[in-house]
């Protein structure tokens, strides 16, 4: 007897008292009782309805156990009947679902959709994979509601993520096929022997977000928040998230900018020293580790601007100022093709103001035993557009 005969028949077979386990997902069932006996016989063929099974060893008091089929949500029709699921894998299909959905197909694709509302019971990333049986499935996320035009974020034939999502948020997902291929596979009728092309499966991701102070390893507890790293802070202690000193904006190291009489200076930077990547910015650099400092700026001639150029080729800049938003981003140079240079102006006006910008140098991958390199500072004419390169 082949495995997936055998559990249907141990599943409806009485049996003795066992110690109840926990659900195992299993091949999508079929529709009725009678096929479930006939499986039997016909369980290396398998069948391709949406969903998926668990058998659950129910203790039945009297040595025997229920052997009670659960099924698990598959994504539904309708936006409005969607089920709330958490991490774990699902199974479904588009063959059945309708066209007419209110997001007008996920990522415009226009075929039909396919829905569940997705649960993040803690502060943690969210991932969510699918794998179409003769389709690249196209999945988006959105506030939970099913309003049109809400997506958060869509990708086709890609895994779609989300990072640092607060506890008990809840998301619309939708799983849906490009128009062409749906109607191309929906001519061909489902095959009696085999998956049905248009099925597909759903795994759903939750990777926790360990705050400072929490322990980080080993690495299946979760990831460290943003700005924080996985160190021991001696040997033979627990490796915790540790703040670490110019890694964020509420970080950022005050560096006062000292130049001599005629105008120049240097900082030094040190890439050896831990730092992770908690800034996105407008010329590049994700994933890239990056140094934040706070400039505290000279008292200058009118006019002038002060221009920072990286002595290695591979490193990259950017600033904000007055504040750390992104909106704020006043100059960005990613370091490719010769060294990264901003020019920051009206260095007057932010002095009196007593703003002091921040600064965000992208270390190069890999750089962790690198020597240190400088940044050379110098005065420059006011450039005539705010933050652009000025000549000298």
């Amino acid at each position: 007897m082949s495995p997936a005969a055998l559990r249907i028949a141990r599943a409806l077979a009485p049996r003795r008292a066992v110690r109840p386990r926990r659900a195992a997902f299993v091949r999508p069932r079929c529709a009725t009782f009678v096929r479930l006996v006939v499986a039997l016989a016909l369980a290396p063929l398998g069948c391709t309805r949406p969903g998926a099974e668990t058998t659950e060893d129910g203790d039945t008091g009297d040595g025997s156990t229920s052997g009670v089929w659960a099924e698990a949500p598959a994504p539904a029709d309708a936006c409005d009947n969607a089920l709330l699921v958490t991490q774990g894998r699902y199974f479904g299909g588009l063959r059945e679902l309708s066209a007419e959905s209110p997001i007008g197909g996920v990522c415009g694709g226009g075929g039909p959709d396919g829905f569940l509302r997705v649960q993040v019971p803690v502060r943690a990333d969210l991932r969510v994979a699918a794998r179409g049986v003769g389709f690249a499935p196209h999945l988006s996320l959105a506030p939970d509601d099913c309003l049109g035009g809400r997506e958060i974020a869509c990708v086709a034939g890609a895994p779609l993520e989300l990072r640092d999502l607060a506890g008990g948020t809840v998301l619309r997902l939708a799983v849906g096929i490009d128009e062409a291929v749906f109607s191309d596979l929906k001519q061909k009728p489902a095959p009696d022997d085999g998956p049905d092309p248009l099925s597909f499966e759903l795994d759903i991701g939750l990777t926790r977000v360990l705050e400072a102070g929490e322990v980080c390893e080993p690495a299946s507890r979760g990831r460290c928040v943003a700005g924080t790293m996985c160190l021991a802070s001696k040997p033979g202690d627990a490796p915790e998230c540790t703040t670490l000193p110019a890694d964020t904006c509420s970080t950022a190291m005050r560096t006062p900018v000292v130049l001599d009489d005629a105008g120049e200076g240097a900082l030094v930077v040190d890439p050896a020293a831990p730092q992770t990547d908690a800034h996105a910015h407008g010329c590049g650099g994700d994933g890239l580790r990056e140094r934040v400092l706070r400039l505290g700026l000279p008292a200058t001639p009118p006019g002038r601007a002060l221009e920072i150029t990286v002595s290695r080729a591979d490193v990259g800049l950017a600033v904000r100022t007055p504040t750390c938003l992104a909106a704020d981003e006043l100059a960005c140079a990613a370091g490719t093709g010769g060294p990264a240079r901003v020019v920051l102006g009206r260095l007057a006006t932010m002095r009196a103001a007593g703003i002091e910008p921040y600064l965000f140098i992208e270390l190069p991958a890999d750089s962790e035993h690198d020597p240190t390199f400088t940044l050379d500072l110098r005065l420059v004419p006011e450039p005539s557009p705010w933050g652009m390169p000025g000549a000298p």
